[in-house]
């Protein structure tokens, strides 16, 4: 089961049993939470929530004891370590409550919240059977623009998909060793949505937060390099790495940058226009506008050479003699060089 299929029943009221959460985003399982809550009219009988506790007797009672007035109850045991290495501390709560899942109360939920991801073994294979294994991934990029796009609406406002692929461009929430997580992206979208005065959202209102709120070294890094500025390029480099900034971001940054730079290249040189890449590529108006003025710099040629190196680097990580803070180093040096 997924995150839309859970929140389907329970928003339908189908939801009884036990549910164990394997989740990579925290802000949807405060989602879950917060719409459990929601539901619940008379919540100092019919919502218990147990933070971090291990006592067996505390959450039998918890889901044992019947609703008060209403059909249902709800338990949120949460602020517990399921995973491999610290589930033993849990091991004897497991086992009997993996016993009571074979004949689990009809009235009652119980929503287990692991702040790592749970280890897959005699207690995780006890809930595929008895109960429900609910597994919530990153969102991918479609999924992230309609999230976006969704909280827009829910507020008031309206906004263009190009804008909306421009706030999922300006984050790394997409890249796969991505620390980004939903709520720095919902941070930022609240802000745009306050400082927004009317119903339709402008670009100068998205690009504005964007650049108060997210880190503008990248960009300044990315721009240097993409303008063949090597002095400025390796001194922005040289003070995101003295300042301890992630180094793998700014990696999948640099590519980002040259695999767009290639598509808007490859497309300019075969005659298509500008819709067609901004569609074709996924970035909007102003990031186009820029890029396709830094791909005069380079030949495409140029271009896939470098993407050749950055995928050697790729190939390379898995050493352990790789230092990356010097392989980006070199890599940008060779980018910006005229």
């Amino acid at each position: 089961m997924n995150f839309k299929e859970f929140m389907s029943n329970l928003i339908d009221d189908k939801t009884s049993g036990v549910y164990l959460f394997d989740s990579k985003e925290e802000f949807l399982n405060d989602t879950i939470m917060e719409e459990v809550r929601n539901k619940v009219n008379i919540p100092d009988f019919n919502l218990v929530e147990i933070k971090g506790s291990k006592d067996i007797e505390t959450i039998k009672t918890s889901y044992e004891t019947y609703p008060v007035m209403e059909d249902k109850k709800f338990v949120i045991w949460r602020n517990i370590d399921l995973s491999k290495n610290a589930i033993k501390e849990y091991e004897s709560s497991l086992n009997i409550l993996a016993n009571d899942f074979k004949e689990f109360p009809d009235f009652a939920t119980l929503l287990i919240f692991s702040d790592n991801p749970p280890f897959k073994g005699k207690f995780y294979k006890s809930v595929v059977k008895n109960g429900e294994v609910v597994e919530i991934n990153r969102l991918n990029q479609k999924e992230l623009e309609s999230f976006i796009g969704k909280r827009f609406v829910r507020n008031g406002k309206k906004i263009q998909r190009s804008l909306v692929s421009e706030i999922v461009n300006r984050f790394s929430y997409l890249n796969k060793d991505s620390e980004i997580d939903l709520y720095e992206i919902v941070n930022v979208v609240d802000k745009i949505i306050a400082n927004s005065s009317e119903e339709i959202v402008k670009s100068q209102d998205v690009l504005d937060q964007l650049d108060e709120v997210l880190n503008i070294n990248i960009f300044n890094l990315t721009d240097a390099m993409s303008a063949k500025n090597p002095k400025e390029t390796i001194d922005t480099y040289l003070k995101m790495a003295a300042a301890n900034e992630d180094l793998f971001m700014i990696y999948h940054m640099i590519i980002r940058q040259i695999r767009n730079l290639i598509g808007v290249k490859s497309l300019y040189l075969n005659g298509y226009n500008d819709t067609f890449m901004m569609k074709n590529l996924g970035i909007g108006s102003y990031e186009l506008k820029k890029i396709k003025g830094y791909s005069r710099n380079f030949s495409l040629t140029e271009l896939l050479n470098i993407h050749s190196r950055i995928f050697d680097m790729e190939y390379r990580q898995k050493s352990v003699d790789f230092d990356m803070k010097l392989e980006l180093l070199l890599l940008l040096r060779e980018i910006s060089a005229k």
